[in-house]
């Protein structure tokens, strides 16, 4: 099969996001500009930076430059958006070109397999919600990020070489510009953690169901989230730096509203929630168990305001 031929049958953009992780992107960089399959163009998405990732992409030669067949761009954010800020910036920008199939996203320590786009693309006239098999760097036995699932696990759940209603946001995906334009962009003030959950929500809303090839292959760090054990056996994810839990729990209960609609969401993650409160309660810990109901209520209500606040308090 002549791949080179093939890659022109569809235009696809490329959406990296980075910041402050140079090293990282260069990896992912090479490994985009080494797809068998490439996207037309690839827009860096720098959330001001202050490690000289712009230098250093000036100096491997991936700025605002033809390389490999593949047009590079460079969007420096004004501020530091976070992930969801920095997706909402390069899929806006690439939509608004208004010239490509489909939008492939990722963050800047993502590495995709060199056929990965490749294997992607296939689907997107019939698909457009379409996921790469997200495998964990440190150990390619087992799923980055489904949680004690092992690769041979999800493979044997394949048919016909794909994995229905699964999928793991904004790690390689593939949306079709269809997708694009009827849901919109992320949504940047969700800042980090959810911004790819709610998008998958809203996703699903809109009627698209996600698939997952597996012959397209991510490879990405293994969550490195902290679970502990709540209510009924449930694991509950806990963030010990401030401002980072607050802005998880506000957009978990966001997520919650989003995806149910409904106060019963909110008390779904009250109790769930209910053993952890009870431990920071008895560890006379009430700033971390007042915070965290407070960014409860603000999720519920879409108050995004207040994390600029516990960020300049941290």
């Amino acid at each position: 099969m002549d791949l080179t031929k093939e890659s022109f049958d569809k235009r696809i953009a490329c959406v990296i996001v980075t910041y402050n992780r140079k090293q990282l992107l260069k990896r992912c960089l090479d490994a985009v500009s080494s797809q068998t399959f490439k996207p037309s163009v690839v827009y860096i998405t720098d959330n001001a930076s202050t490690d000289g990732t712009i230098d250093s992409v000036k100096e491997w030669g991936y700025y605002e430059c033809m390389k490999e067949g593949i047009q590079f761009k460079y969007i420096l954010n004004s501020k530091n958006e976070g992930g969801a800020g920095g997706f909402y910036l390069g899929m806006k920008t690439a939509y608004e070109d208004n010239s490509y199939d489909g939008i492939w996203v990722m963050d800047d320590d993502g590495e995709p397999e060199k056929n990965c786009l490749h294997e992607l693309q296939k689907h997107i006239d019939k698909n457009d919600y379409i996921a790469p098999f997200v495998i964990a760097e440190e150990d390619n036995n087992i799923c980055a990020f489904i949680e004690e699932e092992s690769v041979e696990s999800f493979s044997g759940k394949a048919q016909n070489g794909i994995v229905y209603g699964i999928a793991c946001p904004f790690n390689g995906i593939l949306y079709s510009s269809r997708l694009v334009q009827k849901i919109g962009f992320p949504k940047r003030e969700m800042f980090i953690w959810g911004d790819e959950l709610n998008y998958h929500i809203r996703a699903c809303k809109a009627g698209y169901t996600p698939i997952t090839v597996i012959n397209a292959i991510h490879y990405h760090p293994k969550d490195r989230q902290k679970r502990i054990k709540g209510i009924f056996g449930s694991k509950v994810t806990v963030i010990e730096q401030r401002w980072k839990w607050y802005c998880f729990c506000r957009n978990l209960a966001y997520n919650k509203v989003a995806q149910y609609g409904h106060f019963l969401s909110l008390l779904y993650i009250f109790i769930q929630y209910f053993k952890y409160s009870i431990y920071l309660i008895s560890n006379n810990n009430f700033d971390f168990f007042l915070l965290m109901h407070r960014a409860f209520f603000h999720g519920y209500v879409g108050n995004f305001s207040r994390l600029d606040y516990f960020m300049s308090n941290r």
